[in-house]
């Protein structure tokens, strides 16, 4: 009897002995392998299992988790005014759809502001293609906006939008983004010569700063500016150089060309073979705005980690 409890006593040392959990330190530089551990709800069953590529759980000694996460920026977008020229964003839009860029906001000037609401309405390069080929021209800008806009709003957005329009009686500048986009647009699309102001207002042109911030509000972490007013050779936009309209132009095209407040970067589409009525050529014009803006694109993707 006292022989099988001596051995019993034996046997229950030797079994705690191997199954006593064991501690490991792991030092600096070494690998720490975790056993991955999953628990089958329907066998309750446990299956144990190493992954392909084990990575150390804790950084080296005096090191840090620094730049092991990427943070991706929340792009906001502002397309420039011009006329037949803005086409040209649609263009540049088809490249940053392969370049698969996230879009977080928009906004626009001018025609630039209805490639914009249609862009924020499905996020598609052939959406605002189809939409825009209903243009004929830039004359009757409420019948065209009905046309494209007509029973749709600004909370059926996908993402925010916002455009500018200056009332001339109020001298005051309006960063417009609510209501029905029909009757919102024709404030921001109206600019001489084209087409005549729309209820006192005309597209505001200049106030690039204001539209950033209003961006980055939204939670936009990078600005970019895509200007189709840039020139290689300066030139007149209309056929009068003295005029005032053509003043106005100049004057945007000038600001545009300068390092602007709240901007990150700029994408400059050089159109200098189109003019601001070429509505005609608008093919034409997709197809440059594609070309030019490709290689800003490459550049503005490997800069942000795109």
């Amino acid at each position: 009897m006292k022989l099988y409890l001596f051995k019993f006593i034996v046997i229950s040392f030797l079994f705690g002995c191997a199954t006593k959990p064991i501690k490991k330190v792991f030092t600096a530089g070494e690998t720490f392998k975790p056993i991955v551990t999953t628990e089958s709800s329907a066998t309750g069953s446990t299956a144990n299992s190493l992954p392909d590529d084990p990575v150390s759980l804790l950084p080296p000694l005096g090191g840090s988790l620094s730049g092991i996460v990427r943070i991706i920026p929340k792009i906001g977008l502002i397309f420039s005014a011009g006329g037949a020229k803005a086409w040209a964003h649609i263009g540049f839009i088809k490249e940053i759809e392969k370049a698969k860029w996230p879009i977080h906001s928009v906004a626009g000037f001018e025609w630039g502001a209805a490639v914009a609401a249609i862009y924020a309405h499905n996020l598609s390069a052939n959406e605002v293609e189809w939409e825009l080929s209903k243009v004929k021209d830039f004359k009757n800008i409420e019948e065209t906006s009905h046309t494209i806009f007509s029973k749709k709003s600004v909370s059926d957005l996908k993402i925010p939008f916002v455009c500018a329009s200056l009332n001339i009686s109020k001298q005051v500048i309006y960063l417009l983004n609510r209501g029905q986009l029909d009757k919102l647009i024709p404030f921001c699309l109206a600019q001489p010569p084209l087409s005549k102001p729309h209820s006192q207002s005309v597209a505001e042109m200049h106030d690039i700063t204001s539209l950033a911030q209003h961006l980055r509000a939204t939670g936009a972490s990078k600005i970019i500016l895509i200007n189709v007013l840039s020139q290689n050779s300066k030139r007149s936009f209309t056929t009068d150089y003295l005029s005032p309209e053509n003043i106005l132009w100049v004057t945007s095209a000038a600001l545009m060309a300068k390092k602007i407040a709240g901007v990150d970067d700029t994408v400059n589409i050089n159109m200098d073979d189109y003019g601001l009525s070429d509505i005609d050529k608008k093919r034409e014009i997709i197809a440059s705005g594609t070309e030019k803006s490709y290689n800003d694109i490459q550049k503005l993707t490997k800069k942000y980690g795109l």
